[in-house]
This record gives C-alpha cells, sequence and structure tokens, in this order.
C-alpha cells in the first residue's frame, strides 16, 4: 500500500537557478526643446505698442481734467433734456397769430387751488394807489396779523417760540450754506467761492469765478428792512441769491424772518422802529 502511494506521486523536478526580482521601473525625464514661434513682423509689433499707449490716453486726460479748470461749458455727449428747444420770456413765436410766446390767460380761467387775497401774509407787502392812478409798493413791518393771532400772551410767547425754533431749524437748513449760522455771511459755500476767487490769478486759464459775497443779516442795512423785505427776498431771491419761494412753505419764511430778527437782537439789538412790542418781548424771552 505504501509502494502505491510513492508511486502515485510524482517525482519532483530540479530547481533551477532563482531569477531575480525587479522593483518599479524609473526613467529619467528628458527635456525636450520647446517650439519657438517665428517672430512677428514689425508693423504688427508697431500696432500692439500704439494699442498699449492708446489705453492710457483717458487716463492722461481724466487726470488733467482734475487739476486743471476752465470757464468753457463741459462736453455733454448725452444731451437728455439738458438743451431742448424751448421759448424764453418775450419772445416771438410764429406758431400764433400775435407771434408771442407768452400766451395771455384764457377769459373765464378759474384760478386753482387757495386764495391767496392777503397780500401781507402771502407776498410781504401790500400796493396802494395815490388817487393819482400811481401805484406803490409798501412792505410789511411785521409778522402778518394772522401769525400773531393768540388767547393770552402766555399763548403769544409759546407760538413765537416754537416759530423762533421752526424758523431757526429751516434757516440751518436753507440759509446756512451761505450766509452761516450766526448770519454773518461766512458759510462754507461763501468761503468756498472766495477761495476760488482768490486763487483765479492765471490770465491764461482763468476760472471765472464771479461771486457776489452773502449778505450779513445782522448789518445796519439789513436791520433797516422791514420784515416784508426779507420776505419777499426770501421768496424771489437777489442778484446772485436763488428763489426759495417754491422749497420753503410761507409759514416757513415767516419764520425765518422772525429767526432773522432773533439773531439781531443777540448781536447788537434791532432798532425800535422795526419790531413791534409782542416781537421784542417774544424774542427777548419776556
Amino acid at each position: 500500500m505504501s509502494e502505491e502511494v510513492k508511486s502515485s506521486q510524482s517525482p519532483q523536478e530540479p530547481k533551477g537557478p532563482e531569477e531575480p526580482q525587479y522593483g518599479p521601473t524609473y526613467y529619467a525625464p528628458v527635456e525636450l526643446p520647446m517650439p519657438r514661434l517665428p517672430r512677428p513682423p514689425f508693423w504688427m509689433v508697431a500696432i500692439a505698442l500704439i494699442g498699449v499707449v492708446a489705453t492710457w490716453l483717458p487716463l492722461a486726460i481724466i487726470s488733467r481734467a482734475r487739476v486743471s479748470s476752465t470757464a468753457d461749458p463741459r462736453i455733454q455727449l448725452m444731451q437728455d433734456m439738458g438743451i431742448q428747444p424751448k421759448f424764453r420770456e418775450q419772445e416771438t413765436n410764429w406758431l400764433f397769430e400775435d407771434d408771442r410766446a407768452i400766451r395771455p390767460r384764457i377769459p373765464g380761467t378759474v384760478a386753482y387751488g387757495p386764495l391767496e387775497n392777503d397780500d401781507n401774509y402771502y407776498h410781504g407787502f401790500v400796493r396802494q394807489n395815490d388817487g393819482t392812478g400811481k401805484w406803490t409798493i409798501v412792505f410789511a413791518n411785521s409778522l402778518p396779523g394772522r401769525l400773531l393771532e393768540a388767547r393770552n400772551d402766555r399763548d403769544r410767547l409759546t407760538k413765537m417760540t416754537a416759530r423762533l425754533r421752526r424758523g431757526q431749524e429751516r434757516f440751518n437748513i436753507y440759509c446756512y450754506v451761505c450766509h452761516g449760522y450766526d448770519g454773518s455771511g461766512h458759510g462754507p459755500v461763501n468761503q468756498r467761492a472766495l477761495e476760488l476767487k482768490a486763487t483765479d490769478t492765471d490770465p491764461a486759464h482763468p476760472i471765472g469765478v464771479n461771486w457776489t459775497p452773502a449778505a450779513q443779516l445782522t448789518s445796519d442795512t439789513i436791520r433797516a428792512e422791514p420784515d416784508g423785505k426779507i420776505f419777499n427776498t426770501i421768496t424771489n431771491g437777489i442778484r446772485t441769491m436763488p428763489s426759495y419761494g417754491s422749497q420753503i412753505p410761507v409759514d416757513d419764511r415767516w419764520a425765518i424772518v422772525a429767526y432773522v430778527r432773533a439773531l439781531q437782537l443777540s448781536q447788537g439789538g434791532a432798532p425800535q422802529s422795526i419790531l413791534s412790542q409782542t416781537q421784542r418781548d417774544a424774542l427777548e424771552g419776556k
């Protein structure tokens, strides 16, 4: 039995020499020459350089515009409504039979809005006829009566105090920029205009600053003006001062007038002929 088992087993083959075991193969990098583009022609190089330099021109123009000034109007590429055909006052318009651009009132037209029949309140003056057909304008010497109505002196003082505070608030919004907080005429706009005018010394490149200094509201000239004239100046403007009638309501304009009188009282007083006793007592806090 043992012999059969031995015979069934195949004889082992003789082992030859062992094969060497190799690890991963590494190859040294080989630097291949990069292909070189041919040199572009001269005209192509010149166009590229001109294009690069041309991109600097807007920056140079903008930089120069920031440090230079001119009296010529600015260049406006998009006109929009900046320049448009229109008719000015007293111009001719051939469209109408009378050749006038300003059209007369249509007969029977009714005014829209409240009836402004109180000239003292809405305009600061009244028109008077001396009987010979000559009309004269008389400015109001005090605030309108409707602003002074009160049940008693205490109520009048309360209303005047509130009006002065409102006038100070409106003054600091609309008037301060030119006249200053104290009414001396040294507001930031006035100071900047005077600085530009002082630097306008180059005749070759004039800035063209024509500035009328803001009025000193505490001067004797303004002190002598009636309340109605100051109100009318706020409404319609004067010289280089624009009109504020469309921005400031009537009550607020009168409040500014009252505050201007308060500034005058705080800096030397006001003529007795200008303010009524009620105004003086209210402004002095009595």
